[in-house]
């Protein structure tokens, strides 16, 4: 199977949500973005590295204090 084929079978597999994250990869590679990397674009990611969600400082804030 070549690629193309292969590409489209998979396509045919997607919900509509993976669907638009491969669109707008799609069209990065169109546009000449050469370094995409969709997965640091996407919601779950920017709400996993959010402020709200660092638990870095409470975890190592009484560590420090009881020093």
């Amino acid at each position: 199977m070549n690629i193309r084929q292969e590409l489209l079978s998979l396509i045919e597999q997607l919900n509509d949500e993976q669907l638009s994250a491969l669109l707008d990869l799609a069209l990065s590679f169109k546009n000449g973005e050469k370094s995409v990397n969709p997965a640091i674009e996407s919601q779950a990611y920017q709400d996993w590295v959010s402020p709200e969600n660092d638990i870095y400082d409470e975890v190592f804030a009484d560590e420090l204090t009881a020093r």
